[in-house]
């Protein structure tokens, strides 16, 4: 019985090393499934133009609201300044056509609304944002327009980019914010749906009203105690706090229009 398995398995071997040498074989004139040019291997001087037929993605699931560990605590950790701020009065125009399907660009107003307001109020009312008309640019440029956006970002791992000229002197004359459309977005109205969040998105209002926090001239801040703050520089999915603002982030945002 011993010899036998032994021969057994000889014979295996060599039919593994003989399937193998044909499928080497064989593999030599296979061509990529993959749109390109090719030589033919088995043919010299001959091009091979791959044409690949793709079928058509369909549109990605509809996020679920979910209601459950949502939560909007505060935080007495003040933010400090960056270096600029902004005239008494500012205008601001938005990209609503830019805006991704999963959120609605006919929302953008409304949520926009909310967090210029809440910037408003943080500057003790110093600053008079008013909407201009909106605007179809989707970069960042010195141009009369302020402008809120999704475009390119290509910045790794960015959720948005602030983009602020001012003069030395601190006087703001020009600021873009472009949010990353390669992200999956959505928009949880928290008049309709309190602390309540769509499951693996990045909540458009929340991102967008941290982003104004730069706007009025505050900092990003990255160390443990100012988690809770609008102005913390990491943003999450199904994350809503940043909609409104900490004792922090509106200390900070007063002392620049109050105390200078």
């Amino acid at each position: 019985m011993k010899k036998i398995l032994v021969f057994l398995t000889l014979i295996g071997i060599s039919l593994s090393f003989f399937a193998g040498a044909v499928n080497a074989k064989n593999n030599q004139h296979e061509i990529p499934e993959v749109d390109g040019i090719y030589s033919d291997p088995g043919h010299s001087g001959l091009k091979i133009r791959v044409i690949v037929h793709r079928a058509k993605p369909g549109p990605p699931p509809e996020p679920t609201l979910q209601c459950d560990g949502i939560t909007d605590p505060g935080s007495t950790a003040v933010v400090t300044p960056a270096g600029w701020k902004l005239p008494p009065t500012w205008t601001y125009n938005l990209n609503p056509t830019s805006v991704p399907s999963s959120v609605g660009g006919e929302y953008l107003n409304d949520f926009a609304g909310i967090g210029f307001s809440e910037w408003e109020n943080a500057t003790g009312y110093r600053v008079d944002f008013i909407k201009g008309s909106d605007t179809t640019t989707t970069r960042q440029a010195y141009d009369n327009q302020n402008i809120v956006a999704w475009g390119r970002v290509s910045s790794q791992n960015a959720l948005a980019v602030t983009y602020i000229r001012y003069y030395q002197g601190g006087e703001a004359v020009d600021v873009d914010t472009i949010m990353n459309k390669k992200y999956a977005w959505s928009w949880a109205d928290q008049s309709q749906h309190d602390l309540c969040a769509y499951e693996d998105t990045y909540d458009a209002q929340n991102i967008l009203t941290h982003e104004l926090g730069h706007w009025v001239g505050l900092n990003d801040h990255y160390t443990s105690e100012y988690t809770e703050n609008t102005m913390y520089g990491y943003g999450s999915k199904m994350e809503i706090k940043k909609d409104t603002l900490t004792q922090g982030d509106i200390t900070g945002a007063s002392n620049i229009y109050n105390n200078n």
